[in-house]
């Protein structure tokens, strides 16, 4: 009777095994796809130019999926997030700051998966020289204190220390908001964006744009197609191309964008041991005797006799 059982109970569950699969492999694919994309981080030059190229993307995506795909540029991650796209070109800090996103690719820029950022002015290469002065930024509304403060200056530099911060919408903006308006004395950007300006510090490294799934109720086959199109995308412009996703220099990012508390560390003093003949001093000791002769004791009168 409890074989019986037992083996029922395996049927029962082996059958709700086999339904669950058939229900994943018959899931219907989306009649359509949208794709999103904010990368302000990214030197494209013109709006036209960053619809242009998620909208060649879009196409790839396409033609390799079956699936008309819709692309659109967005100017904040606000408007991007409430359109409730499927899938998304990220900038490299805002996707820092979403991490539950699923990372299908990264971008590639200059050769790598990241870029070297630094601190540009147009008041002098020392820090000192830009106390009170005014830091524009690229406001990607992705913690923007966080990266600044912390990731870019390493949580050392007192948020007081500019006199003031102009947010721009890209980086175009905020290198000309330095270089050509004279509205702010300092800008963060990628290292060979900030041309006429000078190079106070390198700040590290910043990951490039990252493309991901936004939405969670896509079939897993169509989201595997669409990432191996976007890794095989030849495109142009300002981004050269993806690779497999790297979700390690994200996190390093979010790490970096946390601020660090930074305290002296006290070492424990190792123990001295005094040997108590090095606290002691032998005194000089006499060797020879200072022996005086007797006669000298005695002075001998002048009439030759001793009394």
């Amino acid at each position: 009777m409890g074989s019986r059982i037992i083996i029922a109970a395996c049927a029962a569950c082996a059958a709700c095994v086999a339904l669950a699969a058939g229900t994943a492999a018959a899931q219907p694919a989306p009649q359509k796809i949208t794709i999103g994309m904010y990368a302000p981080t990214v030197e494209f030059g013109a709006a036209q130019a960053r619809l242009a190229y998620v909208q060649g993307l879009a196409r790839a995506i396409e033609q390799a999926t079956g699936i008309k795909t819709e692309a659109q540029s967005y100017a904040n991650i606000t408007a991007l997030k409430k359109d409730a796209v499927d899938f998304a070109i990220i900038d490299g800090m805002c996707y820092a700051t979403n991490l539950g996103w699923k990372l299908l690719a990264t971008s590639t820029i200059g050769g790598g998966t990241t870029r070297p950022w630094a601190l540009f002015s147009s008041a002098g290469d020392s820090m000192q020289a830009l106390k009170g002065k005014k830091l524009a930024f690229i406001a990607t509304g992705c913690n923007d204190a966080g990266f600044i403060d912390n990731a870019m200056l390493e949580s050392e530099v007192d948020a007081a220390f500019f006199g003031g911060r102009s947010g721009k919408s890209d980086l175009t903006s905020a290198v000309a908001e330095v270089a050509s308006y004279k509205a702010a004395q300092a800008v963060f950007a990628p290292v060979g964006s900030a041309k006429g300006l000078t190079k106070v510090f390198d700040t590290g490294s910043v990951p490039n744009p990252a493309f991901v799934a936004i939405s969670s109720k896509l079939p897993p086959a169509v989201a595997d197609k669409v990432a191996a199109s976007v890794i095989g995308f030849g495109g142009s412009g300002a981004i050269a191309g993806w690779t497999k996703p790297s979700r390690e220099i994200y996190a390093a990012l979010a790490g970096r964008m946390a601020k660090v508390v930074k305290a002296g560390v006290l070492a424990a003093a190792d123990p001295v041991r005094i040997d108590a003949k090095d606290a002691l001093i032998d005194p000089p000791t006499l060797k020879d005797s200072a022996v005086v002769d007797v006669r000298h004791h005695f002075v001998r009168p002048s009439g030759g006799r001793l009394e």
